[in-house]
């Protein structure tokens, strides 16, 4: 009876063992059968997560932007990082070209893996990046690429909601540009405007808005001119139609090196008219060594910072690990575009591209540089109390006065000498 009561026992075990053994065989549901974004994380043993920085590196804005990410980032892991993991940044040079942009933005997403990506300043390779944008699902933080034509296709696209900008659109940056001119002009009798653009996407919706402004506040456009992007050696011909033409005041919106050369033949020809420019590499103090010195009396367009507490530190903690902030494009927006990335993380409480955009575009985020609120195209609201601008103009010894808006005005506006 013991030796059958045995043999019993055994069999049973032998069978459950058998079927321990097949279950062990049945293969798990695995992360794949569950069809993951390519927005989750990967992370390393040491819990890290990447961004990519994609944009024209070698150029000084790009250099000073990828700089103002690297402090934000520094920050933030030194503050113990986000959601516990440390971030990683992965950098691809764009040189502002949309082929090499596609590449980068595609090598950043599926071999680097990384979660969001910064940079971004031209309008072409923003509008080539649109449609992989959408299929990648990755929040894409741009530092430039302003044309107009983004804005509408975001708006339209439930799919490209991962698209923000932290500048201001096209339009905008035509009344950076028309309101100060409208203000001077009205100053000291102005009547006659000349527009000068460069030839490219982000500057169709400047012209288009600056010449509604205009003539909605009187005034005459008598020349219009072009920049070639890039390739301008000398501006005398075009400066000599202007005067010619009975320019009085010249409006001008330029974005890629040109307008060093615009100032110097300029202050060199001494056309009878004021000049007020959008340069975006001519923003900031190292433009008077760049033209050495040839900028007495020339007016620009500045994006406005408020000296808040927040602000001068970004710009202290700068200056000690960079040196001083010399230019004003982009490095407070791209702190900031951390930053925003960063407390909408923690209010999904994800990586996730869908969670992040849907957080942000509802919350925005009050930084730095002024009160992030998104339009429906992922642009900011421009203006006091959102993000706004000034005008500045050069003294005659390397000095920058603010001379508009009015209730900002560190002085007056003086016409060069060369001007009746």
């Amino acid at each position: 009876m013991r030796r059958v009561t045995l043999i019993l026992a055994l069999t049973i075990i032998l069978i459950l063992l058998a079927v321990t053994g097949l279950l062990l065989l049945v293969p798990s549901p695995t992360p794949s059968a569950q069809r993951p974004t390519q927005t989750t994380p990967v992370t390393t043993p040491g819990g890290v997560v990447k961004i990519g920085f994609l944009g024209p590196v070698t150029t000084t804005y790009g250099t000073i932007a990828l700089n103002s990410i690297k402090l934000a980032v520094e920050e933030i892991n030194n503050a113990g990082g986000i959601l516990g993991r440390r971030i990683e940044i992965v950098v691809f040079d764009d040189q502002n070209r949309p082929d090499l942009a596609v590449t980068g933005f595609r090598k950043l997403v599926g071999e680097d893996k990384v979660v969001a990506i910064f940079g971004i300043h031209s309008s072409a390779v923003g509008l080539a990046l649109l449609p992989l944008i959408k299929e990648a699902k990755v929040p894409v933080f741009a530092m430039g690429s302003v044309a107009d034509d983004i804005d509408r296709q975001v708006a339209e696209n439930a799919t490209l909601k991962y698209w923000f900008r932290f500048n201001i659109n096209a339009s905008m940056h035509a009344l950076m540009v028309t309101e100060p001119a409208k203000y001077i002009s009205q100053k000291f009798g102005f009547s006659k405007v000349g527009l000068l653009y460069d030839q490219h996407a982000w500057t169709v919706a400047v012209i288009k808005r600056a010449k509604a402004e205009l003539e909605k506040a009187g005034l005459q456009i008598v020349f219009e001119g072009t920049i070639d992007p890039g390739k301008m050696t000398t501006f005398v011909p075009i400066l000599s139609k202007a005067r010619d033409a009975g320019v009085q005041i010249l409006l001008v919106w330029s974005a890629y090196g040109d307008g060093k050369v615009l100032q110097r033949d300029y202050y060199a020809l001494k056309p009878p008219f004021v000049i007020i420019q959008f340069d975006v590499v001519g923003m900031g103090f190292l433009q008077w060594n760049a033209t050495s010195g040839s900028l007495p009396y020339q007016i620009f367009a500045w994006y406005f910072f408020a000296e808040t507490p927040d602000a001068v530190r970004f710009a202290k903690s700068y200056e000690q690990k960079y040196g001083r902030l010399m230019y004003f494009y982009p490095p407070y927006f791209m702190y900031d575009a951390v930053y925003a990335w960063k407390s909408a993380v923690e209010r999904a409480g994800t990586f996730d591209g869908d969670a992040v955009a849907d957080v942000l575009y509802k919350n925005g985020y009050k930084g730095v540089s002024g009160n992030w609120v998104f339009t429906r195209g992922h642009s900011p609201l421009f203006g006091p109390g959102y993000i706004s601008t000034v005008a500045v103009q050069w003294t005659e010894d390397g000095k920058v006065v603010v001379v508009w808006p009015p209730n900002l005005a560190t002085g007056e506006v003086k016409l060069p000498p060369w001007v009746k």
